[in-house]
């Protein structure tokens, strides 16, 4: 067993003649959580999406838990690869709940349909999710009677609910209101206070100064710093870093 959760080496991702990603490394063991920040447009949600396959790369090499999904370029068959990609569950900006199922359903649906579970194995499970996240009350509810904080949770419930070993989140609380963002980062706290392996990308300085492990500072399509939130925050050498902070934490 690798002892890295993640191991990513030089990758490099281009649209077109646009190099989005210019040759990234990161390192993740068992429960950390690292806070990628950085300017928009600089390779954040892209790199996020390329950990899980939803976008292909062009150079260098990923693994997880010490299987390659993509070494030097070249993926492993489509079987291996959706297997590898199954152990990561990802949080997306937008909710993409089932708007015709209720909470519940939305839950059961994939470890249904995806991993062949029985509905009465994991109902009690999905119920359980939903409590962890603070909405039992909410299981026969539909995502249009919740607020955007509840459906985000929701949305974090039902990626929990394929089992993953690793939690992607891409900007989970950038479509909320102020009020709301506080809930949602208070039960991504609480899954790192439970050992989860997780990958964020945020601008939420408070969340990534207070709960990650390393903090990921990328900016044109490099990683131009990175350390643990005090030297981030703190210390920051880089002098792109150090811009970017001053603009946004007055």
């Amino acid at each position: 067993m690798s002892e890295y959760m993640i191991k990513v080496e030089q990758l490099k991702k281009n649209f077109g003649a646009l190099k989005v990603l210019k040759g990234i490394d990161m390192e993740l063991k068992k429960g950390d959580v690292v806070a990628i920040i950085g300017p928009s447009g600089g390779g954040k949600s892209t790199f996020l999406r390329c950990l899980n396959r939803l976008e292909t790369v062009d150079a260098g090499t990923i693994s997880i838990e010490g299987e390659y999904l993509v070494q030097n370029g070249t993926y492993v068959n489509a079987e291996k690869s959706r297997q590898i990609c199954s152990r990561m569950g990802m949080c997306f900006q937008q909710f993409n709940l089932f708007p015709h199922m209720t909470v519940l359903q939305n839950l059961m649906a994939a470890p249904i349909t995806v991993k062949h579970v029985p509905k009465n194995v994991i109902e009690p499970e999905a119920r359980e999710l939903l409590k962890k996240v603070g909405l039992a009350s909410k299981a026969d509810y539909y995502p249009n009677q919740l607020s955007g904080g509840q459906q985000q949770r929701v949305a974090i419930a039902r990626a929990l609910a394929m089992q993953p070993d690793i939690m992607l989140f891409d900007e989970p609380t950038s479509s909320l209101d102020p009020e709301l963002t506080g809930e949602v980062l208070k039960t991504m706290k609480d899954l790192a206070d439970g050992n989860m392996t997780m990958v964020v990308v945020t601008h939420e300085m408070g969340f990534a100064k207070e709960v990650a492990d390393q903090v990921v500072f990328m900016a044109d399509g490099y990683v131009q710093e990175k350390g643990t939130s005090e030297e981030v925050f703190g210390h920051a050498k880089n002098e792109r870093l150090q811009s970017f902070l001053s603009s946004i934490i007055r």
